[in-house]
């Protein structure tokens, strides 16, 4: 009887089909984040503490990386678990910034935390200073209000 099943699902072509090299997709993609991180094979094993040959193992579609692994790919370069393994598409924000100005940011953020936390209190300055200068004559004239009404 068992074998009867096993015809019928045979004919009625049930069976799923395996896809065609399933890792493939995902070492493309690896490449791809690495190639965009200006990462080499050995910087990016560096990072994760694994070695060049893992790396080029996955990039080369041969399997994928564990779970944990996984994760801090994610991390690294900054994008879900899912976009890692090709469930949706990355969706990168449009941005007005030129190309330079990103990676003069970029240069940036290598600098470290402290660098970082230093331009991005320049940068409320700058922001706060810019709010001031295009909104003037909304902003001002009402905080001058609210001070004379709160002398009576």
């Amino acid at each position: 009887m068992a074998q009867a099943r096993h015809k019928q699902t045979r004919k009625s072509g049930l069976r799923a089909s395996k896809p065609k090299a399933p890792h493939r997709d995902f070492g493309t993609r690896l490449a791809g984040f690495r190639s965009a991180a200006s990462l080499t094979q050995r910087e990016l094993a560096d990072r994760l503490g694994v070695t060049r040959r893992q790396i080029a193992y996955y990039e080369s579609g041969s399997g994928r990386p564990p779970g944990a692994l996984l994760g801090l790919l994610a991390d690294l370069f900054r994008v879900s678990t899912d976009v890692l393994l090709g469930r949706e598409v990355s969706k990168a924000p449009a941005s007005r910034l030129s190309s330079a100005a990103l990676a003069r940011l970029q240069q940036i953020e290598r600098m470290g935390s402290d660098v970082c936390r230093r331009l991005e209190s320049a940068l409320e300055q700058f922001i706060v200073a810019e709010g001031w200068r295009r909104g003037a004559t909304r902003s001002r004239p009402s905080a001058k209000r609210s001070r004379s009404a709160k002398k009576r």
